[in-house]
C-alpha cells in the first residue's frame, strides 16, 4: 500500500511540473494577455492583483477563494445584452481567472493526494478540468491556448492511473482493450467496438450480424425510410477536384461523396465509439441542447462532462430503447445533443482523428487557384453533432458551403433548394434562415404554399459525406445513435 501511495504522489508531483511549467512565472507576464485592463473597474482591477499574487506565492487556497466571486462578476458581463457587444477584456479576464483557478486546484488535488481517497482525488482533477474547459467555452485564447495544453495534460494524467479512468474508457464493452495504436493490424483485438445501427448496441465488428448485412445488403433495404428515386440524392464515389467543382459546386447541386473517409483514423485505426470518446474526452465540459429541437419553447442548454452526457442521453436511450416495458418512459424523457459544436478547436486529439477534405480549398466561388494556401484551409469552420437516434434539426440554411460527413450512425436529410424559400416560412427577424414549418409533419392550413415546395432526400451512412451548398434548407434526423461532423467553407 504504501508503494501505491508513493508511485501516486511522484506522478502527482509529475503533473503538477507539467502543469506549472506552462504557466507563466511572473506577475507582468501573467497580467500580459489583459489588452485592456483600463475598462475594467478598479476595484476587480485589485482583487485580480491578489489573485495573482496568491498564485505566485504558491498560496493556492485563497488564490481559488479570491477566483470565485472574479469568475462570477465576469459571467455577469459575458451574459449581458449581445455576446459580439461584449468587450474582448472580459473575455481575456475570464481565461486567466479559469488558468489561476485551475492550476491551483490541480496542485491542492495532489499535494493532499496522500491522505484522501481515489474519488476525492478524481473529483478534485475534474473541477480542475471543467475549470479550464469554462475558460476554453467563455474565454479568448491566451498563452499559446495553454487552457487546452492543461486540459490534456489532466485528463491524460487521469487516464494514466486506472483507478481514475472514467467508466467504459480502460475497456470496450466485450472486455478488449481499446486500440490506441496507430498502426491496426489484422487480428480480434483490431476489430473496433462499434455502435450498431440496427439493435442499438455496443458490437463487435464480426460478431453482429447486422455489420454483415449492412456491408452485404443494398444501403437502401436496411433502413425504415422510403425515398422515391426522383428524390434520391446522386451519390458519386471521390469525385476529382474538376469535376465537384464543375458539376455540384458551381452550380449548386447537393451530392453524397462516397469513399473519401475511409483514410480518417476515426473510420480505422481509432474508430470511434462511446468507449474511446470517454477515454479521451470523458472528463471535457461541453454545451448539450436538450429539447427535441432548438425551435421548441421547452428547448434550453446545459453544462455537462462528455462522460455524463453519454450516460444520461446516449447509454441509457439505447437501454430504453431495448426494453420494450420502457417505451411510454422514453416519451418523457428529453433529447440531448452536442449540436454545432467546436468540439475539435476544444478538444485537438479528436480533430487528429478527422481529415479537412481537400474540396474546401476550392473556396466558394470554385476557384481552382494553384496558390492557395493551407491558411484557406484552416478558415474551414469544424463543428461536432453528436446525440442519440431521434435528435432533429429543423429546416434552415447556413451562410457557407457545408460538408456533413457522417462518421457513426445514420442520418436522414431533407434538401430544399435556394429557390424554394419563397414557400419555405422563414421567420422573421434573427431566425430567418430557419423555416416555421415542420417539413416532415407540415400543417398545410397555417402554411398553404409549402405544398409547392420541391426537394430531394437521402439516408446518409456511416463514412458518406453530403455536399450542402450554400443557402440551401436542410432537416436533419439521426436514424441511430449518430455523429456527424460539418466542415463550413467559403
Amino acid at each position: 500500500m504504501q508503494h501505491n501511495v508513493t508511485m501516486l504522489s511522484d506522478m502527482a508531483a509529475d503533473l503538477v511540473q507539467n502543469v506549472m511549467a506552462a504557466v507563466p512565472e511572473s506577475n507582468t507576464a501573467l497580467l500580459g494577455c489583459l489588452t485592456t485592463p483600463n475598462e475594467m473597474a478598479p476595484s476587480v482591477n485589485s482583487l485580480l492583483s491578489r489573485a495573482v499574487e496568491s498564485f505566485l506565492s504558491k498560496e493556492y487556497d485563497s488564490c481559488v477563494q479570491l477566483c470565485e466571486p472574479l469568475l462570477d462578476l465576469t459571467w455577469e458581463k459575458l451574459n449581458t445584452g449581445h455576446w459580439k457587444d461584449v468587450h474582448l477584456c472580459w473575455r481575456y479576464l475570464y481565461s486567466l481567472v479559469s488558468l489561476l483557478k485551475g492550476a491551483s486546484e490541480v496542485v491542492i488535488a495532489t499535494i493532499r493526494s496522500e491522505n484522501t481517497g481515489n474519488d476525492v482525488i478524481k473529483n478534485n482533477l475534474a473541477n480542475s478540468i471543467k475549470t479550464f474547459d469554462m475558460g476554453l467555452l467563455m474565454g479568448a485564447p491566451i498563452f499559446g491556448n495553454v487552457l487546452s495544453k492543461l486540459s490534456l495534460h489532466v485528463h491524460d494524467w487521469l487516464g494514466t492511473n486506472s483507478s481514475f479512468q472514467t467508466p467504459g474508457a480502460e475497456l470496450t464493452s466485450s472486455g478488449k482493450k481499446l486500440i490506441q495504436s496507430d498502426n491496426l493490424t489484422e487480428n480480434e483485438d483490431a476489430k473496433s467496438t462499434r455502435l450498431c445501427c440496427q439493435c442499438s448496441e455496443m458490437c463487435k465488428e464480426g460478431n453482429c450480424e447486422h455489420f454483415e448485412n449492412i456491408s452485404k445488403k443494398p444501403k437502401m433495404e436496411i433502413t425504415n425510410i422510403k425515398i422515391k428515386s426522383k428524390n434520391q440524392i446522386k451519390r458519386v464515389r471521390c469525385p476529382s477536384m474538376e469535376l465537384f467543382r464543375k458539376e455540384y459546386l458551381c452550380s449548386k447541386h447537393p451530392v453524397i461523396i462516397t469513399d473519401a473517409m475511409g483514410h480518417w483514423p476515426a473510420m480505422g485505426c481509432r474508430r470511434w465509439s462511446l468507449d474511446y470518446l470517454k477515454k479521451i474526452a470523458g472528463y471535457r465540459t461541453v454545451p448539450i441542447e436538450i429539447g427535441s429541437k432548438y425551435t421548441d419553447d421547452k428547448w434550453t442548454q446545459k453544462l455537462m462532462t462528455v462522460s455524463e452526457f453519454i450516460d444520461q442521453f446516449i447509454t441509457a436511450d439505447m437501454s430504453r430503447s431495448n426494453d420494450v416495458t420502457g417505451s411510454r418512459l422514453k416519451q418523457d424523457k428529453p433529447v440531448g445533443y452536442l449540436a454545432q459544436h467546436q468540439l475539435f478547436n476544444q478538444i485537438p486529439e479528436l480533430q487528429d482523428d478527422i481529415v479537412i477534405p481537400d474540396y474546401c480549398v476550392l473556396g466558394g466561388t470554385g476557384s481552382t487557384n494553384p496558390e492557395t494556401s493551407d491558411d484557406d484551409v484552416e478558415e474551414v469552420d469544424i463543428n461536432a453533432w453528436f446525440g442519440p437516434k431521434g435528435t432533429v434539426s429543423p429546416l434552415h440554411h447556413d451562410p457557407k458551403e457545408n460538408f456533413l460527413a457522417q462518421v457513426v450512425g445514420r442520418k436522414y436529410i431533407r434538401l430544399y433548394s435556394e429557390v424554394m424559400t419563397p414557400y419555405l416560412y422563414p421567420h422573421d427577424g434573427f431566425m430567418d434562415n430557419t423555416s416555421q414549418v415542420d417539413a416532415v409533419n407540415p400543417d398545410y392550413a397555417k402554411f398553404p404554399r409549402f405544398k409547392n415546395a420541391t426537394y430531394r432526400e437521402c439516408v446518409l451512412e456511416e463514412g458518406e459525406m453530403l455536399f450542402i451548398p450554400q443557402k440551401c434548407w436542410h432537416y436533419v434526423r439521426s436514424l441511430s445513435v449518430s455523429f456527424s461532423v460539418s466542415f463550413w467553407w467559403k
